[in-house]
């Protein structure tokens, strides 16, 4: 399906750090004081329950990945079966959603934390030295980036242990109560929201082409990553909501650092703080880096971004000319004074936008590619592929239409709308390009 080849390829133990690692940060560190305006007591429930659809509906992508891996799996597998037009919007809409949402969402979350341990550094000159640094690590390959996020996993799921151990002994039954203090209503916004938190796991398979075996490696990172992060996440939910009285954390826009605080001695403390929710949001920072050029390198490849765009360098393979517009964007985006609700607000709305092709694309896949279908590694039979399908799209839609309504200013669901706007027209105006050029969009394999 793609005519770039990688020479650089990772294992099962690397891919799995790279899932973990991308799933975590948000989950934890960024959303749960946001999240918590919503669900008050009811915030391990939410986190228990957004689990499950994201689960369900990823199975259809390790089938995918399994079956034909490619890079940029993400655009090419929803361009090839679906639509090009489709698929380069939703790209396009993840772009916004990563690189001005999602990034400067854990950059200045990161910076705030580290601001809570030294409170005399600025939060903007360091979300712009954490970006700077990993951007240059990057540039040294998915190999080498993909090793630092092993070291850095290690190290961050031994500071979440850390903080549930520390407050195991302090849980009161009484801190539960009322536990739908907020309503129904803010249950299903919390789960609507965390359901972006488990999303980390598709992005495996936009470097499918750059991982051994990936018929077996990618259904096994799914397999062994979600359950570690659903433990982890319950278990930090519940000792902060359950091990400290509600008046302590409410308000609180980091109620891990008041918890953390409460339940942990100072050299705990200091390393859950590095260790757990500055880990948290850089591994997931450099998830990003690591996939975020892949579908963007392939729609260079079918001629719908400039050629230019897709250079790369000659000894890692990695393609700089985007990576650093990424950096550039991202660096636009931090300092764009949006608040960290809106940004998780884009950033919830983007990976959903994503999604929806490339589940249409898993239900066309059996008739589309019969052999591959019949022979991959990991194959869902038709029943659970088309449930799985529906229910991703039942929670595309439906979460989607709860996080517009709860952006509530109009200007910013403007702004989204026109964005996805925006980038169909890009697509319309490119395609009309090559024909005058003579090169009409061809997609066959």
């Amino acid at each position: 399906m793609e005519s770039i080849h990688f020479k650089h390829k990772i294992g099962l133990a690397l891919v799995s750090y790279i899932v973990i690692g991308f799933m975590i940060g948000g989950g934890i560190f960024v959303y749960t004081g946001i999240v918590y305006q919503y669900s008050g007591q009811a915030l391990p429930l939410a986190y228990a329950l957004a689990v499950i659809p994201v689960f369900i509906s990823m199975l259809p992508l390790a089938m995918l990945g399994a079956a034909m891996p490619v890079s940029g799996a993400n655009y090419m597998y929803a361009s090839r079966m679906v639509s090009p037009g489709l698929a380069f919007t939703g790209v396009w809409v993840y772009a916004l959603a990563s690189f001005f949402g999602q990034i400067p969402l854990y950059l200045i979350g990161c910076s705030q934390y580290i601001q809570s341990l030294f409170p005399h550094l600025q939060i903007i000159p360091v979300a712009l030295l954490i970006l700077t640094f990993f951007y240059l690590i990057n540039l040294f390959g998915v190999r080498i980036a993909a090793q630092i996020q092993g070291l850095l996993v290690v190290l961050l799921i031994a500071a979440l242990v850390v903080y549930i151990t520390g407050g195991a002994g302090k849980l009161q039954a009484d801190n539960f109560k009322p536990l739908l203090e907020k309503g129904t209503g803010g249950l299903i916004l919390s789960f609507a929201l965390l359901t972006f938190t488990y999303f980390g796991g598709n992005g495996i398979i936009e470097i499918g082409s750059e991982i051994r075996n990936p018929g077996k490696t990618i259904p096994r990172a799914f397999f062994i990553s979600f359950p570690i992060v659903t433990v982890l996440y319950i278990g930090i939910a519940l000792i902060t909501v359950g091990s400290v009285s509600p008046d302590s954390i409410k308000g609180a826009v980091e109620p891990l650092v008041v918890v953390g605080k409460a339940n942990l001695s100072g050299g705990l403390y200091l390393f859950f703080i590095l260790g757990g929710a500055v880990l948290a949001l850089l591994t997931t920072l450099n998830s990003l880096l690591i996939i975020g050029t892949r579908s963007l390198l392939m729609m260079v490849q079918d001629n719908m971004l400039p050629y230019w765009m897709g250079k790369m360098t000659r000894k890692h393979q990695v393609p700089w000319v985007l990576l650093t517009i990424i950096y550039l964007l991202s660096i636009i985006g931090v300092l764009s004074g949006f608040s960290l609700t809106t940004f998780a607000s884009y950033a919830s709305l983007g990976g959903l936008v994503i999604f929806l092709p490339i589940l249409l694309a898993a239900w066309r896949f059996p008739k589309k590619y019969p052999k591959e279908y019949r022979l991959s590694g990991f194959k869902l039979t038709p029943f659970w592929l088309r449930f799985s399908v529906i229910v991703g799209l039942l929670m595309v839609f439906f979460f989607g239409i709860i996080i517009v309504y709860d952006l509530k200013a109009w200007f910013k669901i403007l702004f989204f709308l026109l964005f996805i706007a925006s980038g169909y027209v890009t697509f319309l105006i490119r395609k009309r390009r090559l024909k005058r050029l003579g090169r009409p969009l061809d997609l066959k394999l």
